[in-house]
């Protein structure tokens, strides 16, 4: 970066990975576009909502992996896309879950692209979202193109059934309250919800409370 180049001049990029070489890949694959950028490195989900929350913040660009160790990187994109509606943001994971792929775009990303894809490379993938294009690698992309000829009803038998009791227990975790707090504000034993959070867990075929809300949030259940 020059330091003749003052920072309010720069483009800024936040990238959101907890892999310490892909975030090295990512930061020089920026650095490959030709003009200079302040990179906003954050390897949690936390950092990256602290950093975009800030007061003076301002980006340019968003890179967001999915696979986070403390917050469902779907999250932080659709956080990132309410506080910055028109920035582009891209992902790069090993993510490729067809389901994934489409709440993840769902939640704002404009483009998504697989580690270690060797058809598109960061950098160019970079161009084209700056550009306006929607960089997306060849594998998702005829995903998307098969969902789209199976009309607006695709995959709407895959949606999980929940009871009126689980979808309120679920806005109770959602909302930070325990199993103990969540059965007083229902009025039920913490037995009763125990046995919600069993046919809640299989049903969204998860196995702890974060993966339980994450899954329903995905599925617009909440």
């Amino acid at each position: 970066m020059s330091s003749a180049t003052p920072i309010h001049a720069l483009r800024q990029v936040l990238v959101v990975e907890d892999d310490p070489y892909f975030q090295r890949a990512i930061g020089e694959a920026v650095g490959q576009l030709g003009s200079p950028w302040l990179v906003h490195g954050c390897r949690t989900g936390t950092a990256a909502l602290a950093c975009c929350n800030a007061p003076a913040a301002r980006l340019d660009l968003a890179l967001v992996d999915l696979g986070l160790p403390d917050l469902d990187g779907i999250d932080v994109i659709r956080a990132v896309h309410l506080r910055f509606p028109t920035v582009p943001i891209m992902v790069i994971s090993v993510v490729s879950a067809e389901t994934r792929v489409l709440n993840a775009i769902r939640a704002g990303a404009l483009g998504y692209i697989l580690k270690g894809d060797s058809s598109i490379s960061m950098t160019r993938a970079i161009e084209q979202i700056m550009a306006g294009n929607y960089p997306i690698s060849p594998k998702l992309a005829r995903y998307l193109f098969k969902l789209a000829g199976q009309g607006p009803a695709a995959g709407a038998a895959d949606l999980p059934r929940l009871t009126s009791k689980e979808t309120e227990l679920l806005e109770h975790l959602a909302g930070g309250k325990s199993y103990g707090q969540a059965a007083a504000a229902m009025g039920v034993a913490l037995s009763t919800v125990q046995s919600y959070i069993r046919n809640l867990y299989r049903k969204l075929d998860v196995h702890s409370q974060t993966q339980a809300v994450s899954r329903a949030r995905e599925h617009g259940l909440l």
